[in-house]
């Protein structure tokens, strides 16, 4: 895992954490310039850019790599911590494992819901999407909006087009498979819930989160679908970010 630090070390610290086949610049980098009063740390996931080698192994191995920059670089406390979609999904295993000590989290449409026998069904489009892309070929909109939130095509456009087909089976297993530990209801922090109106699966999340995360805020864009506001309104999403850290 690479991580990119923005801004001077004495700001409060943000750690941001892309989702599943994103890259970090295409899934964040045009929020950044908003970002200033911040020290900001880019996650690059393992097998999720070009700058190394290598697959994404787990959500256990991301976290401990996360940890341990922490524990190095930041004396292990991080001001605020978000995510979006795996990413979220990371930020709420980061939260349950407490080896962090976070003031504020921003979960952006974090998939928590196991997906049972639909697991390797979802696995294959998601993979044959990937494969397509990666032959230059285009993926039917009525198949995008299906999974992604009708009106959401542009978000094939962060996907990353090198990504191997095998950090695609292992993100999705665990990320389909994915089950909240009970540990997580002793976070203390501040906690807010993002996601669009046109996704059903992180609305799920919202009701299992809730279960242990009482002072779990949650917001919902109208009209969105999956990771849609950050995509296509990276100004007003920096500002919302901003608010909520401020």
């Amino acid at each position: 895992m690479i991580f990119n630090a923005y801004g001077d070390e004495t700001l409060p610290s943000l750690i941001l954490i892309h989702g599943m086949a994103n890259t970090a610049q295409l899934c964040y980098g045009r929020i950044l310039p908003h970002l200033g009063e911040y020290h900001v740390i880019l996650c690059e996931v393992d097998g999720h850019t070009d700058k190394e080698t290598g697959f994404f192994i787990s959500i256990e191995d991301c976290c401990e790599k996360i940890e341990k920059y922490t524990a190095r670089n930041l004396e292990g406390k991080v001001y605020g911590l978000s995510g979006f979609s795996m990413g979220a999904t990371i930020a709420v295993e980061l939260m349950a494992r407490n080896n962090i000590e976070i003031e504020k989290v921003i979960l952006d449409a974090a998939f928590c819901v196991k997906m049972g026998m639909l697991t390797p069904i979802y696995t294959n489009i998601f993979c044959w999407a990937i494969s397509r892309i990666k032959s230059g070929k285009t993926i039917p909109d009525v198949m995008i909006e299906g999974v992604m939130g009708k009106g959401n095509c542009g978000i094939v456009k962060t996907f990353y087009q090198n990504i191997e087909i095998q950090s695609i089976k292992n993100a999705c297993r665990d990320v389909y498979k994915y089950e909240i530990s009970d540990k997580i209801s002793s976070f203390s922090g501040e906690v807010t819930f993002w996601h669009g109106s046109n996704e059903s699966y992180p609305a799920k999340t919202v009701k299992l989160l809730k279960r242990y995360l009482h002072q779990m805020q949650v917001e919902v864009f109208e009209g969105m679908g999956h990771g849609q506001f950050l995509n296509e309104y990276p100004e007003e999403y920096a500002d919302k970010m901003k608010k909520f850290l401020n």
